[in-house]
């Protein structure tokens, strides 16, 4: 029996996965900010793609950008862990192409990744014509951390924001208090 329902999940899986692959189809035409900036220009189109996501921008949800709704997305504990991968390699790539980048530490399984993609998908960002729109999962807090045991990054905020509290040496020769 739970080889049966395992099959048909899969089934289901290869389905969505035809259609997130198809998504990338529905190309949204630039905003019209866009239409006489200069392609060569590197510093232009970073001012360009700022101004359009945070002055221009109209915010909607993830599954309204991508044309994928939040319901054709199975349950994470409804799936195994190569079904729950290979959605989350797909959704990746999906919001990648639709200019998002998710923050997750390098070695950061795909199989745990799908939790995280499926929680934000309504969640309203602005759609972008060129540029990237990163996605944080991390508060960078080290005692909140969603990654334990994956993350550096957390470690090294805290590790770096310890030293900064308090310099190892203080010159004498100036006249600057320490302070504490």
């Amino acid at each position: 029996m739970r080889m049966i329902i395992w099959k048909t999940i899969d089934r289901y899986i290869d389905q969505l996965i035809g259609d997130i692959r198809q998504a990338t189809w529905n190309i949204r035409p630039p905003h019209e900010i866009w239409e006489d900036a200069d392609s060569d220009d590197e510093i232009e189109l970073e001012d360009i793609s700022y101004v359009e996501e945070f002055i221009y921008g109209k915010r909607e949800k993830i599954s309204s950008i991508t044309g994928i709704d939040r319901k054709l997305l199975p349950p994470p504990e409804k799936l195994n862990e190569e079904q729950a991968a290979r959605l989350a390699t797909e959704l990746e790539n999906l919001l990648n192409f639709f200019h998002f980048i998710p923050e997750f530490p390098e070695d950061y399984p795909a199989h745990l990744r799908y939790p995280f993609i499926r929680n934000i998908w309504d969640v309203k960002n602005v759609p972008l014509s060129f540029g990237e729109s990163h996605i944080e999962f991390c508060d960078y807090e080290p005692e909140e951390c969603p990654f334990s045991g994956y993350c550096k990054i957390c470690e090294e905020i805290d590790t770096q924001m310890k030293e900064d509290e308090y310099p190892k040496s203080w010159d004498s020769d100036k006249d600057i208090e320490p302070p504490f």
